[in-house]
């Protein structure tokens, strides 16, 4: 009886804790198709970036190589402020060389500015 009653809290916590994995807060930024779900990249001297902001909230930020920029590897998805139209990269553990911070300065159908705590780029939309 008590291999019985142990196997059942067992499988009552691992329902449990399965039901509780799809409760996770649903980011929709789909209205802001100015700058969501395009492929924006800008040339530097030694290789080409690629930034993407995804409406689902989750970003990515990489060299035309494959390799991350800016730790964009570590990156769990951003937030958007439309009033002050600001992103907020969320990492797990920041630290003073990661941009967490990006003001959208400018824009139009074919390019964003985009401020990177005091570093101006500008990128344009990949065919």
């Amino acid at each position: 009886m008590k291999k019985y009653t142990i196997g059942l809290i067992i499988m009552l916590l691992a329902l449990l804790s399965l039901i509780g994995c799809g409760r996770g807060e649903k980011t929709d930024y789909s209205e802001y198709t100015f700058f969501t779900d395009i492929d924006w990249c800008r040339e530097t001297e030694i290789d080409v970036e690629h930034i993407c902001f995804s409406s689902d909230g989750s970003f990515s930020y990489y060299y035309g190589c494959g390799n991350p920029a800016n730790d964009s590897d570590l990156c769990e998805g951003y937030t958007y402020d439309d009033e002050t139209r600001t992103i907020t990269l969320k990492y797990p553990k920041p630290n003073e060389s990661i941009v967490t911070t990006i003001r959208i300065k400018d824009y139009d159908e074919n390019s964003i500015e985009l401020d990177f705590e005091g570093d101006i780029r500008i990128f344009t939309k990949e065919n």
